[in-house]
């Protein structure tokens, strides 16, 4: 009883901590986590004007995403939602959107070449915006935006932890450190952090696109 009791205040004590320290990664480079905002959701707002102003760059853009859902790699993600089972939509959504998109194509390589996060991210940023130039009911309309609210948040949190990378690089001292090298430790050390909290925002986000597409799509 007594090992357990202390188990779980140790666990509890790392979690305490490991929250005060993102926390603490937010406060301090807020200014960053800011940017990372406009530039995701700036560029969906490009692609949603551009996308209006030239409906033939919407329809190309709604070609190729069509084509990722019937025959490329979201097909998985579209099987799964014919089914309507909704934890099973969900976890395929996540596990596109964060196994796959976010830490297999997106952070292990940014872990050599950082701004890779933000060109892959702020392209499909772009072009999802060129997609979503069209007339919705309300329903889908809000579907769309509440999915893609929370989706770009999630992808925003991992450039911010990505582009951190690049401060240690350029001011190590931002880091407590006078070596390059262990500033960039110490930045991957926090991206790591970092990444669980975008997860936990792609699973919310995940969750509520796959209960909202099958909801509204069996009425």
């Amino acid at each position: 009883m007594g090992n357990d009791t202390k188990a779980g205040v140790t666990v509890g004590s790392l979690v305490k901590g490991a929250i005060r320290d993102v926390a603490d990664i937010f406060l301090k480079d807020r200014a960053l986590f800011i940017a990372s905002n406009v530039f995701i959701f700036g560029l969906f707002a490009l692609g949603v004007v551009v996308g209006f102003a030239y409906p033939a760059a919407h329809d190309a853009a709604g070609n190729l995403f069509e084509g990722t859902l019937t025959s490329g790699p979201l097909t998985p993600v579209t099987q799964t939602l014919e089914t309507g089972n909704i934890p099973l939509t969900a976890l395929s959504i996540f596990a596109w959107n964060y196994l796959v998109a976010t830490i297999v194509l997106s952070s292990i390589p940014s872990l050599i070449f950082p701004p890779w996060m933000p060109l892959k991210f702020g392209l499909s940023a772009f072009m999802m915006g060129l997609f979503a130039a069209h007339d919705y009911t309300p329903a889908h309309l809000s579907i769309m935006l509440g999915t893609l609210l929370l989706e770009f948040e999630g992808y925003a949190i991992a450039i911010f932890a990505t582009m951190r990378q690049v401060e240690a690089l350029v001011w190590p001292g931002r880091f407590g450190e006078k070596s390059v090298i262990l500033a960039y430790v110490r930045s991957i050390i926090d991206n790591v952090k970092l990444l669980i909290v975008a997860g936990i925002v792609l699973a919310i986000a995940a969750t509520f696109e796959a209960a909202a597409i099958i909801l509204v799509s069996t009425r």
